[in-house]
């Protein structure tokens, strides 16, 4: 609320040209505060508020401000302006915001970029989306291992404005060779007279520029870093991969996981919109193979089903429903419970037996109790129809919790199964989804069910 009331005052100070407050006010909120109130301007006033700022914070504001004011801003203003703004950019966050623009404007504007950023953008194009080197920064620290303790805080305080963190200094030789890294901590605690090299730590955690994007945020994770260097094949360094992109990868991987689970192909085509402003026909593309899919699947299950008609009564016809229902909700439990865990990543070297043997321990449990309800169940339905008596009712009541005990395990063996094998297979878990595992489930339970009644009843 008191960012909203701040956008007359900025506007007050821009038009009476008091530049260096409005400076000062900016400078003591967060870049992304500051975002919020300059994107509810004008253009022209954006362009000005931009150009009163020192060259890193507007740097910063800039990359908070919303995609289609960013995109605005570099079409309506001048040449040197949008050059300016793009120079001081980040390389990652750079390759980004060109990225979103359309494409006539971004040809437009690589060319006002010097030669070192058109190189950056031409080696980003040469990897997957997915992959480490087409979203690192190579806006990090390095340090010479000659320099002292002293020299190299000087030396930090020239490279800070510059680059994305100084928390970590990559120590490297002429060759560009990755030696180890030194933390800003040691350098302020240690003797002005001690050697970078004394200081710095040799034993490197570090990933390639080809690796998966997921494989460079598990790295951060597990060992608690806030940059991770990159390196090519000849151990060179190329660029670092800091703690908010690796939480940027998990927040795209969990959404990408949620669509695959939910039915969806995935963003596997080109371009990226929104929900509202994909068009009708794509959703339809990309939705529909897998409930065609299904739906044929459904015709299999209809057929067992219609096969053991005439063997059912109006009660063991009346319960099919809630033995088939209970063991496609656990398969999708067991289901979205493994994904999740070989998404996270921690266990994913564990046998898959362990996975296993978990899970039919847990439903195991569950499936004494829902065979239990199963029989109440039978027993209720059967006594308001009246068409058994008392024994029968009970015969009937045993037979359908049994068959309700051996879906319910057989269905959270499936949940649990599916995604490991196509894990082993080095398939995609999550694109096993919940649709599937429930028609699945649904097969196996008529299957299960229909059985037991004609084999024991």
């Amino acid at each position: 609320m008191r960012i909203h009331l701040l956008i007359p005052e900025v506007r007050e100070l821009l038009l009476d040209g008091k530049l260096e407050d409005l400076q000062s006010v900016l400078q003591e909120m967060h870049p992304t505060d500051a975002a919020a109130i300059i994107s509810a301007l004008e253009i022209e006033e954006i362009a000005d508020v931009l150009g009163a700022l020192p060259a890193d914070l507007e740097r910063d504001v800039f990359h908070y401000l919303d995609p289609e004011v960013q995109e605005a801003y570099v079409t309506g203003a001048g040449r040197e302006r949008v050059r300016a703004v793009l120079v001081t950019m980040l390389s990652d966050d750079r390759a980004e915001f060109l990225e979103r623009l359309d494409e006539r404007v971004r040809d437009r504007l690589i060319p006002l970029l010097p030669s070192a950023a058109r190189e950056d953008l031409l080696r980003r194009e040469t990897f997957r989306e997915d992959q480490v080197g087409s979203f690192l920064t190579t806006d990090y620290a390095v340090l010479n291992p000659s320099l002292t303790a002293g020299q190299a805080i000087a030396e930090l305080r020239q490279q800070a404005p510059k680059k994305e963190t100084i928390y970590y200094s990559y120590v490297v030789d002429r060759a560009g060779q990755l030696l180890g890294f030194v933390s800003l901590r040691d350098l302020i605690i240690a003797r002005d007279d001690t050697l970078v090299r004394d200081l710095m730590k040799t034993e490197l955690v570090s990933v390639k520029a080809e690796a998966d994007q997921e494989e460079a945020a598990h790295i951060i994770r597990d060992y608690d870093l806030l940059a991770l260097p990159v390196v090519d094949e000849l151990g060179r360094l190329v660029g670092i991969v800091t703690h908010d992109d690796a939480v940027d990868i998990v927040e795209e991987e969990a959404k990408e996981d949620l669509e695959k689970m939910a039915g969806l192909t995935g963003h596997d085509e080109e371009g990226d919109y929104g929900y509202l402003d994909e068009p009708v026909w794509r959703q339809v593309r990309r939705r529909a193979p897998v409930l065609c899919l299904l739906a044929v699947f459904g015709v299999v299950t209809s057929s067992v089903i219609a096969a053991f008609e005439s063997s059912l009564g109006g009660v063991l016809t009346g319960l099919l429903p809630v033995v088939m229902a209970t063991g496609g909700m656990v398969g999708t439990q067991a289901s979205a419970l493994i994904i999740r865990t070989l998404s996270v990543g921690t266990d994913d070297q564990q046998p898959l037996r362990q996975f296993v043997w978990k899970e039919l321990r847990v439903a195991g449990i569950m499936a004494l109790l829902l065979a239990v309800i199963a029989f109440g169940d039978a027993l209720i339905v059967g006594s308001l129809r009246a068409e058994q008596a008392t024994a029968g009712l009970g015969l009937i009541g045993g037979v359908i919790g049994l068959a309700m005990l051996a879906h319910v395990l057989s269905a959270a063996l499936l949940g649990a199964l599916t995604p490991l094998v196509v894990k082993q297979l080095r398939g995609d878990p999550a694109m096993i989804s919940t649709p599937a595992v429930t028609a699945i489930a649904d097969f196996t339970g008529a299957a299960i069910y229909a059985t037991f009644v004609v084999v024991l009843l």
